[in-house]
């Protein structure tokens, strides 16, 4: 069952799809659940703070087997719809295989990463200005967005939920339900938004010969004050380097953190701003994405394909085998580029071979979930794929590389989105690929595994009444008694679930910030 509407908001002229997505039929007359979890959470007002996670359910062995919480993430361009509620369990025994289907390709050329807003996701290209697709389910095929008020969509701009409305930011500006809060600025230009804990934050940079400068800013807003951003009360440091830009951004506790793309590390407080890592021109650090994951933010690198986490202090520590590699493929310039909690497991997107992990905290081990893509062989005899066909046609050595560039749940599934090292135009002078294969870069597919249901949470300046429910059969996520999410799914174990200990506000998706009172039936 899939239930689906169209919504054209018109204050703020951006192309809506609402949708809950289940493959599981609703009862005629609904069975007792298995099993139910009673949810009164207050998360406060929505400043952009990452709300955590809402209960676990451990066994006697304390194996944790399910859970419910929102996930923080900033994949590369876009951050993550943090109004996504994720409901999942654990099967004992051997983990399912995962199935995965290809979505019609978005013809946006070689390279698409994506946007999710209300449990829907929309594909971005960048070498078409404003080109951006939004995935209609009901018709089974994209379709194109209206641009939001502040103008067409670019890297590090994006839509989000906070409380009930969204903001938006695009273009040099930003706005909250349509009206502008942000105006461009008189020199240079601001770029890379971030709002989080009450601070929207942003690069405000002018490439000059003479006069340029970089810096990051974070100026105190919360939509309850009802009018625009104080640039009076706007606190920054400035950038080593003329031209800085950001990949990601992050929060951990009380603190905000965006990397440069020089490497420079800034961390802000919410009265200061630190460097923990200077800038370099010599040595290559970039991040593509940050993760609340349990008691750390997780930092995902390049050259070395590994995980960085961030505790709070002076020091970013490495975490050496966090992905591995597949056998065959060269160790070099690997770039862990994509993060995501599913099923209440850690994954991890990897270029240049487009690889997919699955790290189980519980078992502390990493499982490969293959490659996103069918070509060509692995080898570690060049670093990227197709180097040779890239010198031909004078194209950089990495160009046809390969980047899972999102990673979002969206009902039962992991939606997953794939590039070239660019958003690049496709040509038909690059007869080495087939067309089935072509499409393969700039692609979305829906990963999946039983157990994990995502839905849109209905935002209230109040407490929040959740139900999380097995039902013979599937997954059900209520909100006052409606149900906003269903997946088909079979407990095999149910008396494991009914006898596990409620651990409620900790979790995969970090402490709560909040309070959560609750039942288990």
């Amino acid at each position: 069952m899939m239930r689906f509407c169209l919504l054209l908001t018109g204050c703020l002229g951006f192309l809506c799809l609402e949708s809950v997505r289940s493959n599981a039929a609703e009862p005629e007359k609904a069975a007792p659940p298995l099993l139910k979890i009673s949810a009164r959470v207050d998360l406060g007002e929505d400043v952009g703070q990452s709300f955590g996670s809402l209960f676990e359910l451990r066994d006697a062995d304390g194996t944790v087997i399910a859970g419910a919480g929102l996930m923080d993430v900033y994949n590369t361009r876009f951050r993550g719809d943090r109004h996504t509620l994720q409901f999942y369990v654990k099967q004992p025994g051997t983990t399912p295989t995962a199935q995965t289907k290809r979505l019609p390709h978005p013809d946006l050329d070689t390279g698409v990463y994506l946007l999710d807003l209300n449990q829907t996701i929309s594909a971005w290209s960048g070498y078409r200005p404003g080109a951006l697709r939004t995935w209609n389910p009901a018709a089974g095929k994209w379709i194109d967005t209206p641009e939001p008020p502040t103008g067409p969509v670019g890297s590090g701009d994006g839509m989000q939920r906070v409380g009930t409305g969204v903001l938006t930011f695009s273009s040099n500006r930003a706005a909250y339900n349509g009206r502008i809060i942000l105006e461009p600025p008189a020199e240079g230009r601001y770029y890379n938004f971030y709002y989080a804990q009450g601070f929207l934050c942003f690069y405000h940079g002018k490439r000059s010969e003479q006069g340029g400068f970089t810096k990051v800013v974070a100026c105190p807003w919360k939509p309850s004050d009802g009018g625009a951003v104080d640039l009076s009360r706007a606190v920054s440091i400035d950038c080593k380097f003329v031209g800085a830009t950001p990949f990601a951004w992050g929060q951990y506790r009380n603190e905000l953190l965006t990397v440069s793309n020089w490497g420079g590390v800034y961390v802000f407080d919410g009265n200061k701003w630190r460097t923990i890592l200077e800038a370099s021109d010599k040595t290559s650090y970039q991040v593509y994405s940050m993760l609340n994951f349990r008691d750390r933010l997780l930092l995902a690198q390049y050259p070395s394909g590994e995980l960085f986490e961030y505790t709070g202090g002076t020091e970013i520590r490495q975490l050496s085998g966090w992905p591995p590699r597949l056998p065959g493929v060269s160790p070099s310039a690997r770039e862990a580029q994509t993060l995501a909690i599913y099923r209440g497991d850690l994954f991890v997107g990897v270029w240049p071979w487009a690889e997919l992990w699955r790290y189980d905290a519980d078992a502390d081990r990493w499982f490969s979930e293959g490659r996103m893509f069918s070509h060509p062989e692995l080898t570690d005899k060049t670093v990227h794929p197709y180097e040779a066909e890239a010198v031909q046609h004078k194209l950089v050595l990495n160009h046809w590389g390969q980047r899972i560039t999102g990673l979002v749940p969206q009902g039962g599934a992991l939606m997953v989105s794939t590039s070239s090292k660019g958003t690049y135009p496709w040509s038909d002078q690059y007869t080495f690929l087939t067309d089935a294969q072509r499409r393969e870069y700039g692609a979305v597919l829906a990963f999946e595994m039983p157990g994990n249901l995502a839905a849109q949470l209905k935002w209230k300046d109040q407490p929040l009444e959740l139900e999380f429910c097995i039902e013979p059969g599937r997954l059900v996520i209520r909100q006052d008694g409606q149900e906003i999410g269903a997946t088909a799914f079979t407990a095999t174990d149910v008396k494991r679930l009914q006898q596990a200990r409620v651990v409620w506000g900790e979790g995969v998706f970090g402490k709560l910030k909040g309070t959560v009172q609750g039942t288990r039936e």
